[in-house]
This record gives structure tokens, sequence and C-alpha cells, in this order.
């Protein structure tokens, strides 16, 4: 938070309190008001995941404390910069930016602004300045399970061939976490039940194509892929699209896409989800409350339920228990250690 303004906001809150207790009739005490901005990843809020669970728990903050609250959606990279800039020239006290492609946006900016506070959603460094927080999902602990339950769907459709699939967004470190595991998971799977279930899968070049997700996931589903996990934003939206309309099976991402794409809901296994909406809404929260853990990297996992999987919806009385009792302790074992998930690759 800025220093000066805070120093002189709570003057003028003294100087309230002197006046008021000399005059009945004075105004109010004045609050100080801070001012948090919101820019959003590639793709824009309308993404049905991502970017719009995210305003999702900016917006229920903006509501709940008396905070002076605004989002700027980004259409291309160097939206990042500008929407940054943005906050900067109207002095807002904390900014949120959201994924990999904004990064250097805002480490630069935060070094170059140290009174100005700054966090970055799914970006993690070793060492962030004091002004920065860093949020991070560990998401490899929910897309392995996601992966096991996958190889089991595609095995109990076609034993002779089974193959499942994903498409994911560009091939960067935050989007090959879901990848790696759920691919590791799948091996699991064939490991524990001595089966030879398949994986392929498919990187997009924009988390915001859906007509290139849906011609990504119609390859895979050329090559026989039966279930595909989709991790690519509004592209991955495509995909989905395009496994509903072969008569397949899906897994969504970020949030359970059962609700947030109802028209995709009756082919979702499950979704591997991020608590994006609590971190952002828990964020806020303790910066209304003058906390801001800056220089940190704070992380969503299965222990602290930053990370999870959705229920399994339509699907629920057709997996059997010894699968999901399976997963469970997948999910057990993740969280003591005994089983790992493949990532950090």
């Amino acid at each position: 938070m800025k220093k000066n303004s805070f120093v002189s906001s709570c003057i003028i809150l003294a100087l309230a309190f002197i006046l008021s207790s000399c005059l009945k009739n004075s105004n109010p005490e004045p609050q100080l008001v801070m001012k948090i901005g919101l820019v959003s990843g590639l793709g824009g809020f309308s993404d049905a995941g991502f970017n719009q669970n995210i305003l999702a728990g900016f917006q229920r903050a903006a509501r709940d404390f008396p905070m002076a609250c605004q989002s700027y959606e980004c259409k291309t990279a160097a939206d990042y910069s500008s929407g940054i800039n943005y906050f900067l020239s109207n002095r807002f006290d904390l900014i949120i930016t959201v994924s990999f492609g904004a990064a250097q946006a805002t480490i630069d900016a935060a070094a170059a602004n140290p009174g100005t506070d700054f966090m970055i959603i799914d970006y993690s460094m070793a060492s962030p300045p004091p002004n920065l927080l860093c949020a991070v999902f560990d998401v490899d602990q929910s897309s392995f399970p996601c992966g096991f339950l996958a190889a089991y769907w595609v095995y109990r459709q076609n034993s002779s061939n089974p193959v499942t699939g994903f498409v994911g967004g560009a091939d960067i470190p935050e989007i090959r976490q879901f990848t790696v595991s759920y691919t590791n998971g799948v091996t699991y799977f064939n490991n524990l039940y001595k089966k030879n279930v398949k994986t392929i899968g498919a990187f997009a070049t924009s988390f915001s194509d859906t007509l290139q997700g849906a011609r990504l996931a119609d390859s895979l589903l050329k090559k026989n892929a039966s279930v595909i996990f989709a991790c690519a934003g509004k592209t991955g939206n495509g995909a989905l699209y395009k496994v509903k309309e072969a008569g397949k099976w899906a897994i969504g991402v970020d949030v359970d896409q059962f609700y947030s794409i109802p028209a995709v809901g009756p082919v979702l296994l499950t979704s591997c989800m991020k608590a994006l909406d609590v971190m952002v809404y828990n964020t806020m929260n303790g910066y209304y409350n003058f906390y801001f853990p800056g220089g940190k990297v704070m992380h969503g996992n299965l222990s602290n339920g930053g990370v999870s999987i959705a229920p399994f919806h339509n699907f629920e009385a057709l997996i059997p228990d010894s699968i999901k009792s399976a997963m469970d302790g997948i999910s057990s074992g993740i969280k003591n250690g005994t089983i790992k998930t493949g990532w950090p690759e």
C-alpha cells in the first residue's frame, strides 16, 4: 500500500475524531478507500472458467468490503501492460494480474513502483519483491487422479484399444503441470491394474480460439481418444463442444464446468478445479484489513482446498465404488507424499 496515502488518511481520521468530539453536528469520519484493480488473462472474463471465476471472487469482495474495485479485460498480450499502466496512472493500491503472459509486465511494474502492491495469479518466482504476491495452484495434485479416472473410463468403453487425450493451451509450464500429471495418472492406472491405456495430446497456440480447440479435439477423436481433458481456456471450451458432438466424454478445468457450460455437462466425468475465486476473495479481504503477504508465493493444493475434483454428476452411479475408493487413496497419497504426480518434471 502507498505509505504516504495511508499516513495522510490517518491524519485526516485523527482530525475528524477531534472535531467530532467538539461538534455534535459534524460530518461522519472519512474512511480510507482502498483501490484495487484486476487485469484479466487472455480470453476475457466470459470464458466460463479461469478468468470468469477470478472475476467472481473479485466482484464478491467488492460487494463485501467498501473498496474501489475496477477490472480491465485483456484481448491481446499488449493489453497486460496497458491495464497495469491504467491502474498505476489512477493510483490504485493493489493491482491483480493473471497468468504467465502477464508475468514480465507485472514484475517490471512492481520493481518500478515499490509503493504499489501487486498480486499475480498462476505464476511463481524464486524471490518475489516485497510488493509482489505470487499465487499458484498445485493442479498436478488434482489432474493426476483425473487421469486415473479417464483411464478407467476409456478402458471400460474399449478394452482392446483404450485411448485418452488432452487439449492443452500454449505449451508453457502452467499447462504442462496439468498434462504431465494427467498422463502420469493414466500410467498409475495401467500399473495398478496391468492395463494398456494410451495418452495422446495436442497443445493450442491460443487460449481464446474455440474453433482451434474443436479442431484439435477432432484430431484426437479420430485417433480413437474417447475421453479428452480440455485445459486451454476458451480454446478448451471448443474442445468440449466437439467431444459432446462426437458422443464421447470429457474432463473440464478450473471450475466445475458441468455448471459453467451446461450444454456439455452430460459428457463431463468431472472437472479439475482451482479455487481461484476463494484465493482472490481472501487476498482482498486480508488487504482490506491491512494484511498483504508480499514477497511470498502462496499455494493452493489438495490439503488446503485450493485444488479439488468436481463431483461426478451424471456419472455418479456409473463409476464403481472401487474406483472412487482408489481415487480417494490417490488423493491421500498425494497429500502425504507417498504418491508422486511427476511434477515438476
